[in-house]
């Protein structure tokens, strides 16, 4: 129980970043091979800022940094090359991860860097433990994929996402404002990049290979959920986690990477289109 109780706190962080990543390419519909690195540096930013502004609004402003640098790479760096195509776009993002990734390195170095935050004793609840701050952590990524669907299902700009992420031109025959949508979009996904990599630096440390190792946990969730259902993205995410730390109890922790890649592969063989992905449904329809 207890293997579960860490898979899922380390699977709702996983979650939090993997929506960001599945918005951004349900309505870019290009992989952001950069998003770990947005993660990364809202971890390292949260941490330098915590000295002069204190631990939660350097948090804050991390987030708010990482998502207007979002925003700006979508502008100057994407949307130029956005008539080029997806491959193109997807090496833009390779390109630009190295880029951060570098920047990062020769800026704060290579050494590992911790929060200075603690968790608390952990207390007995039945069979698990569990440290108040890791309460805190599941109800914030709960908070975030609450707010984030509350966004997307009950507002007129989470309409309009939807409607671009159905059918881009169409949306704009019917007058969504596609630059808006585009702009909200980056500053979300960089946003969640950005709460993620900032949780799993409270869980664990920071170091500048964060972004290289969590993205392809992110591709994985995504895939296996189905690229154009968040919810089913979330929920891949989560079960991604739980199978991670539950495979520990019989093999070495440093394999949990390929037990996630393992169960992608078997599940592709089996539903090609993910485990909760409409796509079948939609070509039906067509």
């Amino acid at each position: 129980m207890q293997n579960i109780l860490f898979g899922l706190i380390a699977g709702s962080v996983l979650a939090v970043a993997t929506s960001g990543f599945a918005l951004l390419r349900n309505t870019e519909r290009f992989l952001h091979i950069a998003h770990g690195q947005f993660m990364a540096l809202g971890a390292f930013l949260g941490i330098v800022l915590a000295g002069p502004l204190g631990v939660v609004p350097a948090m804050v402003v991390s987030v708010l940094l990482v998502s207007a640098l979002g925003v700006v790479s979508g502008i100057v760096l994407f949307d130029p090359v956005k008539e080029q195509g997806a491959n193109v776009m997807l090496f833009t993002s390779v390109g630009l991860a190295f880029v951060i990734y570098a920047v990062m390195i020769a800026v704060f170095g290579t050494q590992l860097r911790v929060y200075d935050v603690q968790l608390g004793d952990a207390r007995d609840l039945g069979p698990v433990s569990i440290a108040p701050g890791e309460v805190v952590l599941l109800l914030l990524a709960a908070l975030v994929i609450t707010g984030l669907w509350l966004l997307l299902s009950r507002t007129s700009i989470g309409r309009d996402i939807r409607a671009v992420a159905s059918n881009r031109e169409l949306a704009q025959v019917r007058g969504v404002a596609i630059n808006r949508v585009t702009r909200t979009v980056w500053a979300l996904s960089s946003g969640l990049a950005a709460i993620g990599g900032i949780m799993m630096g409270v869980l664990g440390s920071v170091t500048t290979e964060l972004g290289w190792t969590n993205i392809l946990l992110i591709l994985a969730a995504a895939v296996l959920g189905g690229m154009g259902n968040i919810l089913g993205v979330i929920g891949a995410a989560l079960a991604l986690g739980i199978v991670m730390d539950v495979s520990a109890l019989v093999i070495d922790t440093s394999y949990r990477p390929i037990v996630a890649f393992t169960i992608l592969i078997l599940v592709l063989l089996v539903k090609p289109e993910g485990l909760f992905s409409f796509q079948k449904r939609r070509e039906v329809t067509a």
